[in-house]
């Protein structure tokens, strides 16, 4: 009886480390195939990723759980060029649709944070993005291309605290042809900011970034998930539950 229970338990043991093994293999093939991170697991998931002007503070879970923390450097703004603390991954697709939801909170006269698909051959690229202001104007919700407009005029922040704000951006690209939308916190629906038609030269860089535009004060960024509408993940952005032992077995 005794022989029967310790084989049981060497069986179930030896099934939890292989399905553990198959579960961390097919989360990194899926991850190659999406630009998808839900910023979960303490590290980077999607080997994708690289830094531009990588900052000296920013991690994955440990200042604010679940999210990606990025405490940005005076003078990394984007517009005549884009010195920002940029996280992308490298593609040449000619279709994309992702968004992200992040909480800002600033301390300065100017900052900047959002989404950015970037052609460095061009040294140019498409963003929208949260132009953090002084207590004055509050901040611009800006919808750009290199030291000009997108489309529609800028969108003017007029609720929310200043210093702190939670928002949803999403960019969508096919082929030249750009559109991008927002969401405000608590809003069930995306709002549409507008589409453009801009050419950007392959290879394209494209992710989430954050700086201080100014020379100085301080910007902190929350990203709470980076989520690809097209190839999506397991692992759904507002929940963030893992994909479960009993869907795995049934996929695979």
């Amino acid at each position: 009886m005794k022989n029967k229970s310790f084989w049981k338990f060497i069986c179930y043991s030896v099934f939890v480390c292989v399905f553990a093994t198959m579960t961390t293999m097919l989360g990194t093939f899926a991850l190659a195939d999406t630009f998808g991170d839900q910023f979960n697991a303490g590290e980077l998931q999607n080997s994708n990723w690289e830094w531009q002007n990588e900052p000296p503070t920013w991690d994955i879970g440990e200042t604010s759980e679940g999210n990606l923390y990025i405490n940005s450097q005076p003078n990394r703004n984007v517009w005549a060029s884009d010195d920002s603390h940029f996280l992308y991954q490298e593609t040449e697709t000619d279709m994309f649709d992702v968004s992200t939801h992040f909480r800002a909170k600033w301390d300065t006269t100017s900052a900047v944070n959002g989404i950015l698909v970037k052609s460095p051959a061009d040294n140019n690229w498409v963003t929208v993005k949260f132009w953090s202001r002084d207590a004055g104007s509050r901040g611009h919700i800006q919808y750009q291309t290199r030291q000009a407009g997108m489309g529609p005029p800028d969108v003017q922040w007029r609720f929310g605290d200043w210093g702190d704000v939670e928002l949803s951006f999403r960019l969508k690209k096919e082929g030249n042809s750009y559109t991008a939308w927002y969401k405000a916190e608590g809003d069930e629906d995306w709002m549409d900011i507008g589409e453009g038609t801009f050419n950007l030269t392959p290879p394209l860089q494209l992710g989430i970034y954050a700086g201080v535009a100014a020379g100085s004060g301080s910007l902190e960024v929350e990203y709470d998930y980076f989520e690809d509408h097209l190839n999506p993940t397991d692992v759904e952005p507002e929940g963030k539950v893992a994909t479960t032992w009993g869907v795995v077995k049934s996929r695979y």
